[in-house]
């Protein structure tokens, strides 16, 4: 009997210890916001070894990045009906980001509530209306959106659509485009996986007969930030997919700068159709071998066994991939960039070899809020893995992030430092075929054969 109760006491205090070390990576990953690492772990883990409270957090946070969006707002709304105190200062991180889901799903009159709500706690206890301010103006933000519903409304059947691919070449900067329309006026579309939302400058907005809504918003970019607002196409049409009450984000992309602001006057951006778009979709593939967008009937079973993308607190997309050496390396996902680089953060952990083996240059950037230019090193090449897809590019940009005339280290809103490099369209076009599959976040890359 003894030797039972023991027994026993040794395997309770197994249990309870096994259950603490789970309580602390599951923490740690949620600290380090390293939100590949946590999927796998609570996917590892069994539930019963991590406490209740930990385990809805990281389910929330994994539902979150890696977009699913209904079950996040149901594990969100359950941590902050019933875990409020061990949330404690997180309370109002968690209820910004229900916010962000409950838009995600199209409910903006609730998301609007929430923001506002902070935003009346907050100044009844005289925080600084630096703090509160961004609050009210995304509940006036997503009010107006609410007022415009239902957006993104398909009109179009399950099937699979085949849009045929136009690859701009604007003095040496390829881009991807499509034929379409907005309001029945027809145009060609620049597809930018780095744009959060699509985006139109005000001339074509008025070109367009875009619906403007009476609201500000503050869009990031590569020199910073640029206010503007929100207008409504009626229809948005590419190939034989159709849309109604379809937001853009209408922004004057002038820069200040004169060299920039000529070429951008030169070559005029085309109406930007962004990542929202792509989510309707669900899943895209960008077939280079036979210049085609297929959009299939159903999203494809996933053959990597795992999620390697995310969206970011941006709005963006991130790829998780392996380098050479095995070690992780994350990608801003952006195919409105043509040239793959390399940011300062992938700079400072490889600054040895890239001093040695790159060549002095300078990279400039011009985009929304200004430009940017910055001291570089250029490898002569580097391997880019895509899923189970491998390819060279050569001539790749290593960005110091150190400005060419000021010496002091520079960032950009899309990216606070958290990603190695941006992947660009040109490591794309060394593939066949790449699937960006929004469904459940993956990316597959497809090599060419001897044959194509």
């Amino acid at each position: 009997m003894l030797k039972k109760l023991l027994l026993a006491s040794c395997l309770f205090v197994s249990i309870n210890i096994q259950a603490q070390n789970a309580d602390v990576r599951i923490g740690q990953l949620i600290n380090e916001s390293n939100w590949f690492e946590l999927e796998h772990e609570l996917k590892a883990t069994p539930a019963n070894s991590i406490s209740p409270f930990l385990r809805q957090l990281a389910t929330a946070m994994t539902h979150h990045y890696f977009n699913r969006p209904d079950s996040a707002c149901t594990v969100l709304a359950d941590l902050l009906n019933n875990h409020q105190q061990e949330l404690g200062d997180r309370t109002m991180s968690m209820v910004v980001l229900l916010s962000t889901n409950l838009t995600r799903i199209g409910h903006y009159n609730d998301a609007a509530g929430l923001l506002q709500n902070i935003y009346d706690q907050l100044a009844a206890m005289g925080t600084d209306s630096t703090l509160t301010e961004p609050y009210k103006a995304q509940a006036q933000q997503y009010r107006a959106l609410a007022a415009c519903d239902p957006l993104y409304q398909p009109l179009y059947k399950s099937d699979e659509y085949r849009i045929p691919m136009v690859i701009g070449d604007k003095d040496g900067q390829r881009s991807i485009e499509m034929n379409g329309s907005i309001n029945g006026k027809e145009g060609r579309f620049l597809f930018d996986t780095g744009a959060g939302g699509n985006l139109i400058t005000p001339k074509l907005a008025r070109a367009y007969g875009l619906r403007s809504l009476d609201t500000d918003i503050t869009v990031g970019g590569i020199g910073g930030m640029k206010q503007g607002g929100y207008a409504i196409a009626d229809t948005l049409r590419i190939g034989g997919l159709t849309w109604l009450n379809v937001p853009f984000a209408v922004i004057d992309t002038q820069t200040g700068h004169e060299e920039a602001d000529k070429y951008n006057e030169k070559f005029q951006l085309p109406p930007v159709i962004g990542l929202p778009v792509m989510l309707c979709m669900q899943e895209i593939q960008l077939d280079f071998a036979h210049r085609e967008i297929i959009i299939p009937a159903i999203p494809t079973p996933n053959p990597l066994g795992k999620s390697n993308l995310i969206r970011t607190d941006t709005e963006g997309l991130q790829l998780k991939t392996p380098d050479e050496t095995g070690n992780h390396v994350y990608f801003h996902f952006d195919t409105g960039c043509y040239y793959t680089y390399m940011q300062p953060t992938w700079y400072n952990r490889h600054k040895k070899e890239v001093d040695s083996a790159g060549v002095p240059d300078s990279l400039r950037m011009a985009g929304i809020g200004g430009v940017s230019i910055t001291r570089t090193y250029k490898l002569p090449y580097m391997k880019i893995r895509i899923g189970n897809g491998t390819a060279m590019i050569d001539s790749v940009n290593v960005n110091t992030g150190i400005d060419l005339h000021s010496g002091q280290v520079k960032t950009t809103s899309f990216s606070d430092g958290a990603e190695d490099g941006v992947l660009g369209l040109n490591a794309l076009e060394k593939f066949s075929k790449v699937i960006i599959n929004l469904k459940d976040m993956y990316m597959e890359a497809i090599p060419f054969t001897e044959k194509q």
